[in-house]
This record gives C-alpha cells, sequence and structure tokens, in this order.
C-alpha cells in the first residue's frame, strides 16, 4: 500500500486513527490477543478487520489485516504518537494519537476499560463465552461509545467478546455525524499478563515517517 493510499484512510475514514480512542489505562496491565472484528449482524465470515494486538501500559502495538485486502498494516500507539506503516514499504505516517477520531472503525482502546466498566457499567448477568464464564456488562463510555463486554473472570476480565457502537464523525469535521455503527469483537488467544518484547514498542528503524498533520495542511502529496 502505497503512503498515500494510507493517508487518504487516515483522513477521508480514518482507518487508522480511531483505533486509538484516548482511553485512561485500567484495569490490564498488559495482555496478548487475537481479534476478529465485524459489524454486528453481516454475514459470518465477513470480517471487517483480523488483528493481533500487544498492550504494555500506555503502548499498543497492533498487526492488522483489513477485510480481504493482502496488505498487513501496522499500528503503534507509543509516548503520544501514533505510527502507521504497511509491512513491506520504506515510508509510514506520523500523527499525535490525540487527534483520533471516531469514523466507525475497530478500537481496542476498551481494554484498557475493564475497571471503569465494572465500577460504572450496569451488569446484565454471567453467560459463558468460548469456554469462559464471563461477567455481562452494559456500558457507555462517551464519545468512546456504549458497548456490551463480557469480561471473563479466568482472565482478570479481559473482554473475550464486545459490541461496540462507534460513532461515524468526519475527521477534522466533528460538527459532521454520520451516525453510528456496531462493531462485534471477538477476542482469542488470550494472554493476561500478556508477553510483549520490547521490539515490538519500538518505533521501526528502517521505515521514514512523514507527520500526517504537515502533509495535510502544506496540501502537497505524501511520496509513495
Amino acid at each position: 500500500m502505497k503512503l498515500g493510499r494510507i493517508l487518504v484512510g487516515m483522513f477521508a475514514t480514518a482507518d487508522a486513527l480511531t483505533v486509538f480512542a484516548q482511553a485512561p489505562s485500567q484495569g490490564i496491565a498488559s495482555a496478548h490477543w487475537k481479534s476478529v472484528v465485524s459489524v454486528e449482524g453481516a454475514r459470518p465470515g465477513a470480517a471487517l478487520q483480523q488483528a493481533e494486538i500487544w498492550l504494555r501500559g500506555p503502548a499498543m502495538r497492533i498487526v492488522a489485516r483489513e477485510g480481504g485486502s493482502p496488505d498487513v498494516t501496522n499500528l503503534l500507539e507509543l509516548d503520544g504518537q501514533l505510527y502507521v506503516w504497511t509491512e513491506g514499504h520504506a515510508e509510514g505516517l506520523r500523527i499525535a494519537a490525540g487527534l483520533a477520531a471516531n469514523a466507525g472503525r475497530p478500537s481496542y482502546a476498551y481494554v484498557r476499560r475493564v475497571d471503569e466498566i465494572r465500577s460504572h457499567g450496569k451488569k446484565l448477568g454471567s453467560e459463558t463465552v468460548a469456554g469462559h464464564l464471563c461477567d455481562v456488562y452494559d456500558y457507555d463510555a462517551g464519545p468512546a461509545g456504549a458497548g456490551k463486554y463480557w469480561l471473563a473472570g479466568d482472565l482478570k476480565g479481559f473482554p473475550v467478546q464486545a459490541v461496540v457502537e462507534r460513532r461515524v464523525v468526519v475527521p477534522m469535521r466533528p460538527s459532521v455525524d454520520r451516525g453510528g455503527v456496531k462493531l462485534l469483537y471477538r477476542n482469542t488467544d488470550v494472554e493476561v499478563p500478556g508477553k510483549v518484547p520490547d521490539a515490538l514498542l519500538a518505533v521501526p528503524q528502517g521505515v521514514r515517517f512523514q507527520d500526517a498533520t504537515e502533509l495535510m495542511g502544506s496540501g502537497r502529496p505524501p511520496r509513495s
């Protein structure tokens, strides 16, 4: 995927930026898991995203494929910056993580809100999901979206399943609201605490990152 296509995805649909909604780091200090994300009610097998995620404190690394695309997209949130690059390409984009905007795309920030969900959410009961006995909660996280969460007792409350409504807002134009979409997250191969190699949370040396906001402000096309 060329850099220009990444830039279009980030600012036109915010595919990458919305992965990191700002949220307090609570409950889960470190974790490693895989996730299949689909639109709730979609036909079986119609995945919006398949991803492997590593979380340690405020840092998060995601390696993802979108739909049927062969491209592997890497996302790294580190020290208040979001780095986005495509596997095998020498250039990527960098943007302040705080500029993330809702656009109806997958966001894994809910994993950081486990304590918040337990404290302020409404417990609906208990269900077993993929062999894990879970406490089920409804919780509205405001701008981050309302959701239903299945917190597995044997995994320190890690959400093995979630249905989260994502508001669709045009990036850089917060007054434009396109409604919402409910995303279903099915999380497997969960490790809590997770083994997170330092190399996964380091900015890759072989990739040159351009500042996405500067590119948009200058009006010049990104290098591809």
